[in-house]
């Protein structure tokens, strides 16, 4: 991607080569052909803001997010708002995550049914913010963050950030204090090609990027397993209204159930926990594709395109679970379509996760080139 992104625009401000204002001025130029991605844009706060941190700068006060300017999405509660100020980053504004935009990535013709993504990955990935705070940020719909060319990540019990790149992920965590260190020995890192569905078809080209991930990350003193066989045992007992529902609106359905349900409810939801427990059982990591693979186009009489929609049956195991995931893009297959690839960590092995993602990222680069948008 040709712009800098949040940990780039942070040394910039550091050395003095541009001040929070500029970059605030080249954001509000870049966010008017997006502005279908916001929400909410709070052009005369994120003023004020960007002058306060260019003051604080002058004065010598330095902090990873100070200056940097940087969006919330309207999925999370206002108060996110007041976590990225407290850090001295400039709001710009708050993303929207509705799924209603095409994917920016694929440089292809769009057909009516490609399926869309979220304005937060759009603002991020066109470069109008280099990050942002979001409830879902692996991507929970039919097009993971790592498809759409940015990398989303989860944490354990917070906000997830999208952004540029790997390092713009860990730089957003350390200026927020929400870095993690991980475990001090290899990896046990699990693969698996079919998710939850026990009866999803993973494409070849997708396939192909999943087992190469695999023996990049054998290569560096890691155990590789495949783990299909150990979530097939277990699949097959998930509750199917808790495939598509986060842990908090889990909680939320919780409150609308009849106090008489209430206790079943609450020992069906302990069964699924220590079920989805053991799912991971005896690995730190797994790795799955972001989805079952690239669009597949077909060409109708008179000239027309039409493309199904990639599936994912991958979600589940991040969303569910409540675990950290992070959504990385992986490579491209021969017609230039996204292949990307979701990891899950346990939570004792959640430092280590953005590790294992910049493996694929760097490896990514060597082998195709670095992305550009």
């Amino acid at each position: 991607m040709c712009y800098p992104g949040a940990a780039a625009q942070a040394r910039l401000l550091t050395n003095g080569a541009t001040t929070a204002a500029e970059l605030l001025a080249a954001v509000l130029k870049k966010l008017d052909p997006h502005r279908y991605g916001f929400s909410e844009v709070d052009a005369s706060g994120a003023r004020r803001s960007a002058e306060d941190a260019d003051r604080r700068l002058r004065s010598g006060d330095r902090g990873p997010l100070l200056g940097v300017p940087m969006a919330v999405e309207d999925s999370l509660p206002r108060n996110a708002i007041s976590v990225l100020q407290a850090a001295g980053a400039v709001v710009v504004g708050r993303t929207s995550a509705l799924e209603r935009h095409r994917n920016p990535a694929p440089d292809l013709p769009a057909t009516a049914l490609d399926p869309l993504v979220s304005g937060t990955a759009v603002a991020v990935a066109s470069g109008v913010v280099p990050a942002v705070l979001a409830r879902k940020a692996p991507g929970a719909g039919q097009v993971p963050a790592g498809a759409v060319g940015v990398v989303g990540y989860q944490t354990s019990g917070r906000s997830g950030v999208l952004a540029r790149d790997v390092s713009d992920v860990a730089h957003v965590l350390s200026g927020l204090g929400w870095g993690v260190s991980g475990p001090d020995r290899p990896l046990r890192i699990g693969i698996s090609l079919r998710g939850v569905s026990m009866t999803a078809r993973t494409r070849p080209s997708m396939r192909r990027v999943v087992e190469d991930v695999a023996a990049l990350l054998s290569l560096h003193a890691n155990e590789v397993v495949d783990h299909d066989p150990v979530l097939a045992e277990h699949a097959r007992l998930l509750l199917a209204p808790h495939l598509t529902a986060s842990p908090r609106e889990l909680e939320l359905l919780g409150k609308l159930v009849p106090s008489p349900l209430r206790g079943l409810c609450r020992a069906l939801v302990s069964a699924e926990r220590t079920m989805l427990d053991s799912m991971f059982g005896g690995i730190d990591v797994l790795v799955t594709p972001g989805y079952t693979g690239p669009a597949e186009s077909t060409s109708l009489p008179g000239a027309v395109l039409v493309r199904n929609g990639a599936t994912t049956p991958f979600s589940p195991l991040w969303r569910v679970s409540g675990y950290p995931a992070v959504s990385v893009l992986a490579g491209w297959d021969p017609d230039g379509f996204p292949l990307p690839v979701t990891l899950v960590a346990v939570p004792s092995a959640e430092g280590a996760l953005l590790s294992v993602a910049r493996l694929i990222e760097e490896e990514r680069d060597r082998t195709y080139g670095t992305a550009v948008a």
